[in-house]
């Protein structure tokens, strides 16, 4: 081999002595097996996959020990080129002329039953996984009566119908008598459900017998009118029905009211106190990581429609925190509500690419996330979810700005830096 042909496996030795690393640990941490490393710093490229996996293995053991990929695919492009030069050809040995003869298709019992198993293990096969498809997946829940909101029901009861999976059972909440019903073997199901005078926000899940699990919410607002024998001035106060007064929520909660019938209804949130974290982040090596929660700002108004009616209707989503709502109209008297923002179940990460570009290696509960360990652009957003812990390693952690469970952190390191978190819920 030529003077120089090993610079690339020089490199990275030193880069990787120079970090004070043994090849096990960076096998462990970069997930390439160590016998590819080592072929990598011996410059033994006969050893590895290929160049596609090649140039693969560098950009990651680059952005790992801080050095630039390209420079290092320059460099074993190079090499390969040089090896492959100073390779000896060698020719192949002639073939004899043979007999084309024509084969003949016997069928053995042996070849029968390697058939017939290889049809039997391919069906049991694609029947695990259908099973495991259905087990997984969330059950559905459709409404199709009433189709959307009812903003003039002139009766006490409404019949609710729709359809979910086979056998399933459909409940209602968030009202004054909240009944349920179990769906027939297609998955059809009717209830009626009793309402009262005026603004009736009703919630409906279905619950799967099979699996157990529980599909999304669906909503329906249902204002009762009743027949009043002489006229009435309109709704002019104004009232909030949800949410209730110290209520605890989490960070999407649904607002709900009278106003005035046709008014638009303002909805604006003024933080008392941000929320305090109720997770834990450490390296590596363990050691509990100083947060630095960002206070969040006020968020921009909501602004509601009243139906004819007088209902009004709509979701808000504030960070973790004590905050103070206040619902108001043109006209009538303002209402307001101090309500605690706290996180959902389990651990909801978002990672902010601003300012450039990062390598990211991501964990959700010990399974890597779609886009671990590649490189992250300037004005990416990534969402991770997980119930127990997260693993979020950076590889130019001043170009990540992170937020936990509605609680902002800002940027996890200095520009280039290499930062590791384990975020696991305090309670663990």
């Amino acid at each position: 081999m030529t003077e120089g042909a090993h610079k690339l496996g020089e490199v990275l030795r030193a880069a990787r002595e120079a970090k004070g690393l043994e090849l096990p640990r960076v096998e462990r941490e970069t997930k390439i097996r160590e016998r590819y490393l080592s072929a990598l710093e011996r410059g033994e490229y006969r050893e590895l996959p290929g160049a596609v996996y090649t140039k693969g293995f560098l950009r990651n053991y680059g952005a790992y020990l801080g050095l630039d990929p390209e420079y290092l695919i320059d460099l074993y492009r190079l090499e390969s080129a040089t090896q492959a030069a100073e390779r000896p050809r060698m020719a192949a040995p002639p073939r004899p002329l043979r007999t084309r003869r024509r084969r003949t298709f016997v069928v053995t019992p042996g070849a029968v039953a390697a058939a017939i198993l290889t049809l039997l293990v391919g069906g049991f096969v694609a029947y695990l996984g259908y099973e495991f498809v259905n087990f997984a997946r969330q059950p559905e829940l459709r409404i199709t009566r009433p189709a959307g909101n009812v903003s003039a029901h002139t009766d006490l009861t409404i019949l609710v119908s729709g359809m979910t999976e086979p056998n399933a059972t459909v409940a209602v909440s968030n009202l004054r008598e909240n009944p349920s019903v179990t769906a027939d073997a297609d998955g059809a199901f009717e209830i009626t459900v009793g309402l009262v005078p005026g603004s009736n926000l009703m919630k409906l899940t279905a619950t799967d017998p099979v699996t157990g699990r529980v599909s999304e919410t669906e909503e329906r607002t249902i204002v009762v009118v009743t027949d009043i024998a002489s006229p009435s001035p309109a709704i002019a106060d104004l009232e909030l029905e949800q949410p209730a007064a110290d209520a605890t929520l989490t960070n999407r909660f649904s607002i709900s009211g009278t106003a005035a019938p046709g008014a638009a209804v303002e909805v604006t949130a003024m933080l008392i106190e941000a929320g305090t974290p109720t997770f834990r982040v450490t390296d590596p090596n363990g050691t509990v990581v100083t947060l630095t929660p960002v206070a969040p700002g006020n968020p921009d108004p909501l602004t509601l429609q009243a139906d004819a009616a007088g209902a009004f209707s709509g979701a808000l989503r504030l960070p973790s925190g004590t905050w103070e709502l206040t619902v108001a109209t043109d006209a009538g008297t303002p209402v307001t509500r101090r309500i605690a923002v706290g996180p959902a179940e389990g651990l909801r990460a978002t990672l902010q690419i601003s300012g450039g570009e990062s390598y990211v290696d991501l964990d959700e509960d010990g399974t890597p996330a779609d886009v671990s360990r590649s490189i992250a652009a300037d004005g990416d957003r990534i969402e991770l979810s997980a119930t127990r812990d997260l693993r979020i390693r950076i590889g130019n952690a001043g170009a990540v700005r992170i937020t936990i469970n509605g609680i902002g952190l800002g940027t996890m390191g200095a520009n280039g830096q290499v930062v590791e978190w384990r975020v696991t819920r305090s309670e663990e």
